[in-house]
């Protein structure tokens, strides 16, 4: 009996997707989204309290986030929802966590383009290479100050969409030649082990902290 919770997270990226690699090589990115939920009072609608998740994903999908997502974008999330709980100088934890089996921008709030981009393509541009062995740049910006633990283990679920069941449709006529251009330095973070430091405290007054602000946690 499966006791996985699915999720559908509608929210805003509040940190630019980083990438990165297990020390055996496997491809993974993470961020965070806030998201607010809406309801009506007396006619009007207003905003109830913000929750942080933080969105992992792996292998293609993980590369199509760190090229197609930025802060500040609205996307629409579907993933396995868990909890992470971690210990600091000011307590324990718990981080919100999707991993995140598909997803993309959300076109409720505006307009987006699609790029078919080839099964060999995207096999070439995600293989282990000295730029991804590399620490990122001390000015890659403010992304890198809210990583959370990497996933430590990878099921057949963690690999939907492209490098999933989804990826029949790859025989569809393909981008190959538009490929995007290798992911920079920035979006990189060297993993020395299975783990990267969690995120830094939720605040206890999660109302100072909307998504309108997109302040990070």
């Amino acid at each position: 009996m499966s006791r996985q919770l699915d999720l559908v997270v509608q929210g805003l990226l509040g940190t630019n997707p980083i990438i990165s690699r297990t020390p055996s090589g496997r491809l993974f990115c993470y961020f965070r989204v806030a998201t607010a939920p809406s309801f009506r009072v007396e006619g009007s609608w207003r905003e109830g309290p913000t929750v942080w998740f933080t969105a992992k994903a792996w292998g293609h999908l993980a590369e199509n986030f760190a090229r197609s997502l930025h802060k500040g974008d609205p996307v629409v999330l579907v993933g396995r929802f868990s909890q992470d709980a971690w210990e600091s100088d000011r307590g324990q934890h718990v981080t919100n966590v999707l991993t995140v089996s598909c997803g993309g921008h959300d076109l409720t709030r505006g307009e987006s383009r699609f790029m078919r981009v080839s099964r060999a393509a995207q096999s070439a541009r995600t293989a282990p290479s000295a730029q991804s062995m590399q620490s990122a740049p001390a000015d890659a910006g403010p992304a890198t100050a809210s990583g959370a633990a990497a996933p430590t283990t990878a099921s057949a679920d963690d690999a939907r969409g492209p490098d999933g069941p989804a990826s029949a449709a790859a025989g569809v006529a393909d981008a190959s030649g538009m490929a995007a251009d290798p992911l920079t330095d920035a979006h990189w973070e060297t993993a020395r082990d299975e783990s990267v430091a969690p995120p830094d405290p939720v605040p206890s007054d999660p109302l100072t902290y909307t998504v309108r602000d997109e302040a990070l946690v």
